[in-house]
């Protein structure tokens, strides 16, 4: 076919339609802008055109307003924008998929449907992908005779990836709406928690209720994941026998999960940190804290750069031993009554009421002050006592506070690099006082796909293995190099979630880049090496 003839019913040659969808999927997969020259050589695959009349196209459709031309003084072009005309041609869609489901359902597309099986599940009144997502194995092993246990295992784990992600998302905000529902009106509503008068304290420790030995491994955590996997370490850090207790970290399938639970595989254990090795002590980090905390109110440092998981890990501990968890974000203006709490009037007198970190330690929780260094010296000076002999002497409420015997205080910072040019170098005669550990990025590449595997494809499959693997490897090239922008673990959790959303992995790679580049740092550097990748 030729650039001079037309689509049926249409005005736009042929050529063009085929070309402008060529480009919008393109500009969708590459995450940005795509050479003139890249589309003319490949346009050939799909349509009769030369590569000079593809770039004469390209450049007639930048005068009729169909692309968005970004010409560099040395003549090069890229586009950067189309407005795709038509219906997208047959041969697109076929080379790239369909943009959407159809409308008429086919559970042929399941690997394991065979023309039996789809009839007898459509006989059984599954007439949606999501209707057959949310069977049961039982509901559905055994319609046809080929039909067995695991091939209704498989068949619904496959089924959840062709429900549309919008559907699940509106289910899943309106458990999360439902559970703010304010029983006398029947209306959600906000919910704010005076701190000063949660006064229930964390449980009990699980060997006192359970008439054990204090050293039954049974009553504390063990480190059993990452390098302790194959030979467990009992800590020390006994287990508090009450996982109700409100402050608790919660799993996602908890009854009173909210968007910051920790996420669950699919046997719907909580996902496990990628636990790394301190550099320095080379012990697993979950090992070194966990004994640390046994060790009573002792101060521990969590140094490591944003997004290397150190609230995940101490949230894990906190979840494993049914600890309470208070995260407190400090800055500049953060002030001892700030942690401790003001003095207010009540009445004819005035009278102290409780912070967060005062009651915190009162009931018995895990405090975990982030970004510490920021916080002026006045208020962290205010702590000294605390770290020295474990009490707390707050001058204001003219009180002297002995903490719960389950308290205990970590705080974490980013490391006072160049990167992190806002992040202040501690105090010298605060910073001797803390057990200090460092939590790198994960190094191995296996340890870190192996960690997003569970955390973003539970339940419904979201991105394969071998591309998760290739969006890791890119990361730690990202690390290596300081003129390009980090991707962070938690930065590949978000990356995996924009795939999620139909966004093509290259594209969400380059957006999540651009998202987290510093002024100085110019993403584009960094896609030569991601093409090698994706």
């Amino acid at each position: 076919m030729s650039s001079a003839s037309t689509a049926s019913g249409d005005t736009t040659p042929e050529g063009q339609v085929v070309l402008s969808h060529l480009v919008n999927r393109l500009l969708q997969r590459e995450g940005g802008n795509v050479p003139v020259e890249r589309v003319a050589l490949r346009v050939s695959d799909y349509v009769d055109l030369s590569d000079q009349d593809a770039a004469d196209l390209i450049d007639e459709g930048d005068d009729a307003g169909i692309y968005t031309l970004d010409r560099s003084s040395s003549g090069n072009a890229t586009i950067t924008g189309v407005s795709p005309q038509g219906t997208e041609p047959e041969v697109i869609t076929d080379a790239f998929g369909e943009l959407q489901q159809d409308t008429d359902v086919d559970f042929r597309m399941i690997e394991v449907v065979t023309d039996t099986i789809n009839d007898a599940l459509q006989d059984a009144g599954y007439d949606a992908f999501e209707s057959l997502a949310d069977a049961n194995v039982d509901d559905i092993a055994g319609l046809t005779s080929t039909l067995t246990e695991s091939r209704a295992e498989n068949l619904l784990k496959e089924a959840a990836t062709h429900v549309p992600v919008g559907l699940r998302l509106a289910k899943n905000a309106a458990t999360y709406y439902d559970q703010r529902m304010d029983p006398d009106t029947e209306r959600a509503a906000a919910r704010v928690t005076d701190l000063s008068l949660v006064t229930d304290s964390v449980g009990e420790p699980l060997y006192r209720s359970e008439g054990w030995e204090p050293d039954d491994e049974r009553g504390m955590y063990v480190s059993d994941i990452g390098r302790n996997a194959g030979s467990p370490v009992p800590t020390g850090l006994h287990i508090l026998d009450d996982p109700d207790y409100p402050s608790v970290p919660k799993a996602a399938t908890h009854p009173d999960a909210a968007y910051d639970a920790l996420s669950v595989d699919d046997n719907g254990e909580v996902v496990p940190p990628a636990v790394p090795i301190d550099p320095r002590f080379q012990v697993p980090l979950d090992e070194l804290i966990a004994k640390k905390l046994a060790r009573g109110l002792v101060p521990i440092r969590v140094v490591g750069p944003r997004g290397s998981g150190k609230n995940y890990l101490l949230k894990y501990l906190c979840h494993k031993t049914n600890r309470g968890y208070q995260s407190i974000d400090v800055d500049r203006a953060t002030e001892p009554e700030d942690l401790f709490g003001p003095l207010v009037p009540d009445g004819d007198v005035i009278v102290p009421r409780n912070g967060a970190v005062k009651q915190g330690l009162l009931n018995g929780d895990t405090i975990v002050i982030n970004e510490f260094p920021v916080m002026q010296a006045g208020a962290a000076i205010a702590l000294h006592r605390l770290l020295n002999e474990g009490t707390l002497l707050v001058k204001s409420h003219g009180e002297l506070v002995e903490p719960h015997p389950s308290a205990r205080l970590v705080i974490t910072m980013n490391p006072p690099t160049r990167e992190y040019r806002d992040s202040e170098p501690m105090n010298s005669a605060t910073r001797g006082r803390f057990r200090s550990f460092e939590q790198p990025y994960i190094q191995d590449v296996e340890e870190e796909v192996d960690t997003l595997d569970r955390q973003v494809n539970s339940g419904k499959p979201v991105v394969d293995r071998p591309t998760l693997k290739k969006i890791v490897q890119f990361a730690h090239q990202t690390r290596e190099n300081e003129s390009w922008p980090t991707l962070s673990t938690r930065n590949l959790t978000i990356l995996c979630e924009h795939i999620e959303d139909g966004v093509y992995p290259k594209a969400a790679v380059k957006g999540v880049l651009w998202g987290v580049a510093e002024p100085n740092q110019y993403p584009e550097d960094a896609y030569e090496t991601l093409n090698d990748y994706l």
